[in-house]
């Protein structure tokens, strides 16, 4: 459906530079580079705020956090 090693290949200089940004620095959270990425896809998408997140489950607890519906969740 998707050829995600081709799409991999044609930015794999861009992609292995910032992992190795990341490895370097030992920053995994909140880091320079998750900084920049939040800001530059806020700019692509045209939105003022962007969270990062570690995978989709934690973007939905985020979302109903968001709504006030974190009781829901204890």
């Amino acid at each position: 459906m998707v050829d995600l090693h081709t799409q991999y290949q044609r930015i794999k200089p861009e992609i292995d530079q910032a992992i190795h940004r990341v490895l370097d620095s030992a920053v995994f959270v909140k880091g320079s580079e998750v900084q920049r990425f939040e800001n530059e896809l806020a700019r692509y998408l045209g939105i003022n705020h962007v969270v990062a997140c570690a995978n989709g489950t934690d973007a939905l607890q985020i979302c109903l956090m968001a709504l006030g519906l974190n009781q829901v969740m204890k």
